[in-house]
């Protein structure tokens, strides 16, 4: 990288794809499979040295370098990035309150944030089919933080289920399991008739699968095309999950 930024690579370059990366925003986005390390930061700090501008908005997420380094919960890279000059106004409306929710920075770090912000945003906000509460559980696995927005008035049954939104969260079957405790119904459906059970079952989630079965989840609840989750497991060509649904509710 060094070898290109000597040779007159711009450092603020964005990816003329969907994904609009720029080098810094490459550097600290999250992939479960590309686990972060010592690497990435040494690469930010030098980005930064060469002119990387901290304040622009990258990836598909529109977020800042330092929004992603909170985001992703890289303490050293948000720490480094702490005191970059202010960013435009997220364009498709994320809030602070999201943010810090959805944060894997330390829990207790974020803490007195989450509870200012409580104070002064609307707990029940969505961004990309999520509530800061299903974040906080799904995403970051803070459950002191999603104690904190339920009693703020969060609410658990909103937005239907974690499997409905737009996320592949790392701590699901425990944050089901939470929201579960909290008053959440497992067999709430979205619009099309289609409950965590079916969307488990369509993304071959047999982990996730047992863990609805545990909590109530109906198995022969029907979506609005009359498929049981079962039924869509095997649309789906999903043998294992298809399997872990063969006899339940019978």
């Amino acid at each position: 990288m060094e070898r290109l930024l000597d040779a007159g690579a711009n450092p603020n370059q964005v990816a003329p794809t969907n994904w609009r990366q720029t080098p810094l925003g490459r550097t600290l986005e999250f992939r479960i499979t590309h686990p972060k390390h010592a690497g990435h930061i040494r690469t930010v700090r030098v980005l930064l040295s060469r002119g990387a501008n901290a304040a622009v908005r990258s990836t598909y997420l529109d977020m800042t370098p330092g929004e992603l380094a909170s985001f992703c919960g890289l303490e050293e890279a948000a720490e480094m990035l702490r005191a970059t000059p202010p960013a435009e106004p997220h364009p498709t409306g994320i809030t602070e309150l999201w943010l810090a929710a959805a944060s894997r920075l330390p829990e207790p770090a974020l803490l007195d944030a989450v509870n200012r912000l409580c104070e002064r945003e609307d707990v029940h906000v969505i961004w990309r089919q999520a509530t800061p509460l299903m974040m906080a559980v799904g995403h970051a696995g803070h459950f002191r933080i999603a104690d904190r927005l339920l009693d703020a008035g969060a609410g658990p049954a909103q937005g239907t289920s974690l499997l409905h939104a737009d996320w592949h969260f790392e701590h699901l079957r425990p944050a089901l399991r939470y929201l579960a405790r909290a008053g959440w119904n497992p067999n709430s459906c979205d619009a099309r008739g289609q409950t965590a059970l079916h969307k488990a079952a369509f993304c071959g989630y047999t982990a996730t699968i047992r863990t609805l079965l545990d909590l109530g989840a109906d198995a022969l609840a029907r979506d609005a095309r009359g498929l049981t989750p079962a039924a869509v497991a095997r649309c789906r060509n999903k043998a294992a999950a298809a399997q872990a649904l063969s006899g339940a509710g019978q």
